[in-house]
């Protein structure tokens, strides 16, 4: 009898521990479930209400400062390079930050994040995005954003369709006149709007950047270039707006965001949702990254793609390379966060560096020139060194 209840009892403690690995598993599961369905959601950014997106936007920003030159459109004829590459690697989701003006547009929507900020020292690319984002907003079609933009009106019978090419949009526009009164009506519009709907306080400065930004779009429309028209000589060695929305990348592809109307799309709703945030910051300031990161860390969102284009050439010409480097490390990232650097030498290319690559170079005290970050460690770069030695 002892045996039996020994037996049963053993059965009975079998059973039980059995049922308590099960339990365990399922338990673990559920955790885990639990913490991938939080970071899920963790990574998802809910439409930003006006005022909000004011409110961030201006806590956000510092001072502005100090740079050689208008930059109305890139002069990056190699921006479109790593679409690929970017594509490749599942470069997706999580935040973009960005600097300078139109090429963001089209890294947005070739990574599709959920949040994205174009941090720039010039409070003049703030509000050129402002202008844009107004422009976003009130354009349904890609051929009504560039008519507000260069204040030239559609013809309903002859204006290209929801679906045209790039080379249709540019070519249509380039055939017809600007007209003043859409300037004058596009500038009061885009005014009320961020005055009344986002409760922008707009001071004299203001207006007047808001002011000059469509004024250069009026007066050169497609030629516009970098600085705005040709240099003193008459000419430019810089690429028209023409020409920069019709490059093609090294597959012979026009990648550009403005080619697609389902980039254009993505790119409205973003605005729409007030998803794209311009920030006057210096990317070695005390202030404006450390408070994007900030802002990151306490909403559980990963950077997935930093454009920083040629800044980092400044800073070490300014000698604040090392601010810089600290405000990187701030930042929430991962193992496959992504800067997309333009290097600005004798040699143009635009390229991928794993960010952690970066902090690690830093660390060991790799990088004691230029010359050492446009050289070290990329992803799969096939450019030639050689030529990259004549900066």
């Amino acid at each position: 009898m002892k045996k039996r209840v020994h037996l049963f009892r053993q059965l009975s403690l079998g059973k039980f521990f059995a049922t308590q690995k099960i339990l365990i598993v399922f338990s673990l599961a559920a955790v885990f479930a639990s913490s991938l369905v939080h970071d899920l959601y963790a990574q998802r950014v809910e439409p930003i209400a006006p005022e909000k997106f004011t409110e961030i936007m201006n806590s956000l920003s510092e001072e502005g400062g100090y740079y050689q030159s208008d930059i109305w459109i890139t002069n990056e004829q190699t921006y479109l390079d790593v679409i690929g590459l970017l594509k490749e690697r599942s470069v997706q989701g999580g935040v973009y930050i960005g600097v300078a003006p139109n090429q963001n547009f089209t890294y947005i929507a070739a990574i599709k994040p959920e949040l994205a900020f174009i941090v720039d020292i010039r409070h003049q690319n703030r509000m050129q995005h402002l202008v844009y984002k107004i422009l976003f907003e009130l354009s349904e079609t890609r051929a009504e954003f560039f008519s507000y933009l260069f204040a030239k009106p559609l013809d309903p019978k002859e204006s290209p369709s929801v679906n045209a090419d790039i080379n249709e949009i540019v070519n249509y526009f380039y055939n017809i006149p600007s007209d003043r009164d859409m300037f004058n009506q596009t500038q009061s519009t885009i005014i009320d709007i961020l005055q009344t709907k986002y409760n922008l306080a707009l001071n004299s400065t203001d207006i007047r950047e808001i002011n000059a930004v469509l004024q250069v779009f009026y007066q050169y429309n497609l030629s516009i270039t970098s600085g705005g028209g040709q240099n003193r000589r008459g000419r430019s060695n810089r690429p028209t707006f023409a020409e920069i929305l019709r490059l093609r990348d090294p597959a012979g592809k026009q990648l550009n965001a403005f080619n697609s109307r389902e980039d254009y799309v993505y790119l409205r709703t973003m605005n729409l949702e007030n998803k794209i945030i311009p920030v006057t910051g210096n990317f070695a300031g005390s202030k404006a990254l450390s408070a994007v990161a900030q802002f990151l860390k306490e909403r559980n969102l990963t950077v997935t793609a930093f454009y920083v284009s040629n800044v980092e050439r400044y800073l070490f010409q300014d000698r604040i390379f090392n601010n810089w480097a600290r405000n990187v490390k701030l930042l929430p990232i991962d193992e496959n966060s992504v800067f997309i650097r333009n290097i600005s030498s004798n040699y143009r290319a635009t390229r991928l560096q794993l960010i952690q690559t970066f902090i690690s170079n830093f660390d060991s005290g790799r990088y004691r020139s230029y010359y050492d970050l446009i050289l070290l460690d990329y992803i799969r770069d096939n450019n030639s060194i050689e030529h990259i030695r004549q900066y």
